[in-house]
């Protein structure tokens, strides 16, 4: 839980422009907002929420991220889970996982 939220406070000081990476993370959240707004075109109400992120590089990061989908209003919201891989800004590849899976986007350990 301690990781999760350290992640969370840092991708959001990252957002808010305090940090290295500065430019780079205004591009992580158009890129994972475009991929939502795309996977759930007829959605009233969404938003994300990054879970873990990796990255070995400036161009390159995966994130774990989670969608909670509302598609009319009225209707219940949805869970879905999603890891992200970023490159140069640009969602590259997208994978569902199941919501309650457990997953390190850390380096593979032999």
């Amino acid at each position: 839980m301690g990781t999760k939220l350290a992640s969370l406070f840092l991708l959001g000081l990252m957002l808010a422009g305090i940090g290295p990476a500065q430019a780079s993370t205004s591009g992580v959240a158009t890129a994972i907002e475009s991929f939502v707004a795309k996977l759930f075109p007829q959605a009233s109400h969404y938003f994300w929420i990054v879970n873990d992120t990796k990255s070995d590089t400036q161009r390159e990061m995966i994130l774990d991220i989670n969608t909670v989908v509302t598609n009319k209003v009225g209707d219940p919201p949805t869970q879905n889970r999603f890891l992200l891989l970023l490159v140069n800004g640009q969602v590259l590849a997208a994978q569902s996982i199941p919501l309650g899976a457990i997953v390190y986007c850390g380096d593979e350990e032999v």
